[in-house]
């Protein structure tokens, strides 16, 4: 478990094998505000946690500047791996927080990870997330709460709230007896709260032993199925736009930098209220080796 981003930053210094390989890029730009690079960007894909919302709380300013990037005519939309609510719940979130996001400009990895995965099976699926967020679907799913949980065909990690370390230590040991495929809807490690920060999904799988780890399946940021699902709803409603056209907005060097970078896209890192909130932001960029085209506050 990590209790602060340093030590979550650490731990992905450590794992470079386990993530895409970083692109170089020569400069970083500082900027006032999103809203300088309407002139460049015509697509801006926006992390949620730590650019628009802070847990349940929207960041000030953050819906007028969607606001005028809509009136500009820029494609806004969300790009998320936010894993533990479904389609409906994370939009009915989003208007509950204020914002004006259509369901098709939200793209979470929990959505683009059941694409992946055959919810048909008469296999059962070993399912760690809340009671109240459980999977709607006709394969055989077991959950934490219940007795053969540990005997499940395999794994789908959607939320950290539902795991503990005692449960973890458990599901370690279990693998290692009988290697079963963990897919993971949310390769973060932690996300940023008002006060304090989160254990997410990718805090428990990204970091398993070694001799676990290649039956892992990670989904959402800095991997590519998120983002490649992102550029096809841009094509059925843009056509194509250079990738070179596209903004990826985040707060965290190793998830939404690293990816959009790896993806070609125009990388923008935000500092003041997520995963770098209060340290040193370039000191982190020379030792990630991952460097954001721009990088701004807030947006």
């Amino acid at each position: 478990m990590f209790y602060s981003p340093s030590e979550a930053f650490s731990a992905y210094l450590a794992m470079p094998e386990r993530l895409p390989e970083s692109v170089p890029v020569s400069h970083t730009q500082q900027l006032d505000s999103i809203t300088d690079l309407v002139d460049d960007i015509d697509v801006f894909l926006f992390d949620a946690y730590g650019v628009l919302n802070v847990g349940g709380t929207a960041i000030e300013g953050a819906k007028e500047q969607i606001a005028k990037l809509r009136r500009a005519g820029k494609k806004v939309m969300v790009v998320t791996n936010a894993a533990t609510q479904n389609k409906q719940q994370l939009f009915d979130k989003f208007v509950g927080l204020g914002f004006d996001f259509s369901d098709q400009e939200i793209v979470n990895s929990r959505e683009v990870l059941l694409q992946y995965m055959d919810l048909q099976s008469s296999t059962s699926l070993g399912v760690i997330t809340l009671p109240e967020f459980r999977l709607d679907t006709q394969r055989p799913c077991v959950y934490p709460e219940d007795d053969n949980f540990w005997q499940a065909d395999e794994f789908l990690f959607l939320s950290g709230q539902a795991w503990n370390e005692e449960r973890h230590q458990r599901f370690i040991a279990e693998l290692q007896n009988k290697p079963r495929t963990v897919w993971v809807g949310n390769s973060d490690l932690i996300a940023p709260l008002e006060n304090g920060v989160s254990q997410e999904p990718g805090s428990y799988t990204l970091t398993l032993p070694d001799e676990i780890y290649p039956q892992i399946r990670c989904f959402g940021k800095p991997y590519a199925p998120i983002f490649e699902e992102a550029l096809s709803r841009i094509k059925h409603q843009l056509g194509d736009v250079a990738p070179q056209r596209i903004a990826m907005i985040g707060d965290t060097l190793h998830t939404d930098i690293l990816g959009g970078n790896a993806m070609g896209f125009k990388s923008v890192l935000v500092t003041q209220y997520g995963f770098l909130r209060g340290l040193d932001v370039e000191q982190h960029i020379q030792r990630s080796k991952i460097r954001p085209h721009y990088q701004l506050a807030s947006i």
